[in-house]
């Protein structure tokens, strides 16, 4: 498995969150979903698509919940988003008494005149069933009355320093142990994305591992 892939997060403390109270609105998600759509919105790079990620697999793992594929990005739903949804739906909700969970990625990228009101109209017919959790790069492009059926908190890009903590979980993962006055003047200089610090990480321990007896 990649470095990569074998770092993701795999729940909420796996997360780097900015603000503290965006965090706590998450964490939430991620252990009693309030009954409310919740839109994740922020510029690339913020934590929107880990964070939606991380949300559903605690809620569907947490009901014990089976399902085929329950991330959806909105350009590719297309005008037959309610079929592909709700083919999913019917997965999850055989013999689960709560509801699906949906994460619907780029939700922007539904057409505005011709797809986001029949998508409100599919949101209030099927809010019984369905628990959305959604993303976007440009909240501008949405409609309001799409935007007013969710909880929408705005993600700001992680600082270096909000990373510090992580960044050592992960190479503490890979057997190293350094101090965190290390990581954090690893980290001081670096500039980059998200992915692009693990690719930092990564190279790290490729280094010290060949620089061990």
């Amino acid at each position: 498995m990649s470095f990569d892939l074998k770092h993701l997060p795999r729940s909420f403390d796996d997360l780097v969150i900015a603000d503290p109270l965006n965090a706590s609105v998450i964490r939430s998600y991620c252990e009693l979903p309030p009954a409310k759509p919740l839109l994740l919105a922020g510029p690339p790079g913020a934590g929107k698509t880990e964070a939606a990620r991380v949300i559903a697999h605690s809620y569907l793992e947490h009901h014990n919940i089976q399902h085929m594929q329950w991330e959806f990005n909105a350009a590719s739903l297309g005008k037959d988003y309610e079929a592909k949804i709700m083919s999913e739906v019917n997965y999850q909700m055989f013999g689960n008494p709560d509801k699906a969970m949906i994460v619907i990625n780029e939700i922007d990228e539904m057409d505005l005149r011709t797809v986001q009101p029949k998508f409100r109209e599919f949101m209030d017919a099927k809010r019984h069933l369905i628990r959305f959790v959604a993303t976007t790069n440009h909240k501008s492009r949405i409609m309001g009355a799409v935007l007013s059926r969710f909880r929408m908190i705005d993600l700001d890009p992680p600082s270096n320093f909000d990373w510090v903590d992580r960044a050592k979980a992960i190479l503490e993962a890979e057997g190293l142990t350094p101090a965190r006055t290390d990581v954090e003047q690893m980290l001081q200089s670096f500039q980059g994305s998200a992915r692009d610090l693990i690719d930092l990480l990564e190279e790290t321990v490729i280094a010290s591992k060949a620089l061990a007896p």
